[in-house]
């Protein structure tokens, strides 16, 4: 085995310590002073602020999806085919504790007639409060002289089955005595 080795004494430990302190302070001193220039530099005209603008410009948080033109292109194409046919709009919503619908004109951009589970006394968000709200919403809709409507049951922000509590909404639109 070797053998052993004397041992140092304290001051030189310390004064070892002290030096690696100061060199960590002078190289974090460099790195913050490095990171001040670089963000000053981002706004003038160095090749290298043009690349770091790019990068801001496209970080995590300013991703947006972009909209998908085809499917744009099919829900307008059917809003165009229904108006033609003197059928207006009926858009439906469904959260989690109400239902909500609308009868919309797309040539002007209007809302005819609207209810919604909230408006009811019975409220609430099953399958019979949803039929009352269709109901209501049809009672509204002949109020105005609307009797020839379509479900649109894919929108912009969202989509529904014909299923629960839209299908029943759907066939109460149907029982208060509008065409579907």
């Amino acid at each position: 085995p070797p053998p052993p080795r004397p041992p140092s004494s304290c001051s030189s430990q310390a004064g070892s310590h002290t030096n690696h302190r100061a060199i960590m302070r002078v190289v974090f001193a460099l790195l913050t002073l490095a990171a001040t220039a670089s963000a000053f530099m981002t706004g003038s005209s160095f090749a290298g602020s043009a690349i770091a603008a790019e990068r801001a410009s496209t970080s995590a948080s300013t991703i947006t999806m972009a909209r998908n033109p085809l499917k744009a292109m099919k829900i307008r194409t059917r809003r165009l085919t229904m108006n033609e046919k003197d059928k207006l709009r009926i858009s439906v919503f469904r959260s989690n504790n109400h239902i909500y619908a609308q009868v919309i004109n797309d040539l002007e951009g209007t809302t005819l007639a609207s209810a919604s589970s909230r408006s009811l006394e019975a409220g609430g968000s099953n399958k019979a409060a949803a039929f009352e709200v269709g109901k209501a919403l049809a009672e509204a809709a002949k109020a105005k002289g609307v009797t020839n409507l379509y479900f649109d049951r894919e929108s912009a922000s969202h989509k529904y089955m014909y299923h629960g509590r839209v299908a029943s909404l759907i066939d109460g639109v149907r029982e208060g005595g509008c065409e579907l």
